[in-house]
Order: C-alpha cells, then structure tokens, then sequence
C-alpha cells in the first residue's frame, strides 16, 4: 500500500494549532464522559506542570492521568521539575534515571514516511514524550480497538506491537508533549509533509 493510502485511512488532528488557538486542554474523546469536574478543575488549572510552559497533548487521558497523579504525585513532580529546571536542548544523548521510577531517554533522529503501521504498548512503564525541536505526527489507538496482535508482549522489553483498523493522528511540534498509559497504544517518528529533525525526550513513569 503505498504511502499517500496510508495517510488516507488515518485522520490527522491538527492538536498544535487548536491548542495555540483557543488556548485550552481537551480530554482524550474516548474517556470524556468519564471524567469528573473535579478532575476536570485540576487538569485545567495546570498546577500539575510545575510551571513548565508546554503545550499538553489534547489525547491525553485525563481520568487515567489523574488518578495515577492522585496515587503516585511523587513520579510526575519529578519529570516536570527536571523539564523546567533543564535546557532540554543541551542534555546529552542516551538514557539516564531519575530514580527507581523514572527513566529519561534523550533522541535524537529524522522522522520516517508512514508505512509500517504497528502501535506500541507497554504495562511496566508509562511514556510521556517531550518534543524539544522538530515535528512530528503521534498515532493514537486504544488497546481494546486492537484487531492483531504482531508481536506478543515482552516483559524484559515492555512493549508488544499491535494493529489495529483505524489509526487517529496528532501533528506534535517543539515543546509539546503526549503521554501513553498502558491502554494506550501508539505510534511515533512519522514525518508531517517532509521528514525533518526531531530532538525528543522520552520519560518513563513507573505504572506500579
């Protein structure tokens, strides 16, 4: 199938620019109904960021983020200190932890031509995905929507690979982030019109 099919079969949500436009957060569709006001007040309000000034992915699971916020607050004030209290431009490649619970992974690379639809998914850790320069497009899928499963899961790995029939994209650019709990599968590094560089800094949040 060649690449312009592909990007037919996938609709691209242009998250960026309605979030430059009327400068607010929406829930992920999927999960909007289950999300309380309180929950609502306390994504809105943004006290979560530690002052970072970044753009929050509108597909986002709020109820899925507050809670695992509400349990372990410790892990998430860790990964947004350390983004407002770096340059992440300058931090060098390659993994470092931020202890038993959080892992960094700095990249860089050019972002490839759709093709190879497989999504991720992971149980062990959560990926929040910090864009610092470049564009890109995330694909988004729920887990229960996957039809085949490609690779089965490797717990020493923590990821399986999946397909599944309908694939929902986001154009992700600098200083903007998405976050994937374990329901959460995905795609990332594809190209948005040309293929460009992409300096990205991967967190990993301990689910358990």
């Amino acid at each position: 199938m060649s690449t312009e099919n592909n990007l037919l079969r996938v609709r691209i949500v242009f998250s960026f620019l309605i979030v430059l436009s009327s400068l607010t957060l929406l829930p992920a569709q999927n999960n909007r109904d289950k999300v309380s006001k309180k929950q609502k007040e306390w994504f809105y309000g943004k006290s979560w960021m530690e002052g970072v000034n970044a753009i929050c992915d509108p597909g986002i699971d709020i109820n899925t983020f507050a809670k695992h916020y509400r349990k372990h607050p410790q892990r998430w004030q860790k990964v947004f200190k350390f983004i407002h209290d770096n340059d992440l431009s300058s931090l060098p490649l390659g993994q470092q932890t931020l202890g038993d619970d959080v892992k960094i992974n700095v990249q860089e690379y050019t972002t490839r031509v759709p093709g190879k639809e497989q999504l991720e998914g992971h149980k062990k850790y959560i990926d929040l995905q910090y864009v610092v320069s470049g564009r890109e497009l995330h694909g988004y899928a729920k887990l229960q929507d996957a039809t085949e499963t490609v690779n089965p899961y490797s717990g020493e790995k923590d990821i399986a690979l999946f397909k599944v029939p309908f694939i929902t994209y986001h154009v992700v650019g600098a200083n903007h982030f998405t976050i994937f709990f374990p329901d959460d599968i995905h795609l990332t590094n594809i190209q948005y019109g040309e293929k460009e560089p992409v300096r990205k800094v991967v967190f990993k949040i301990q689910v358990e």
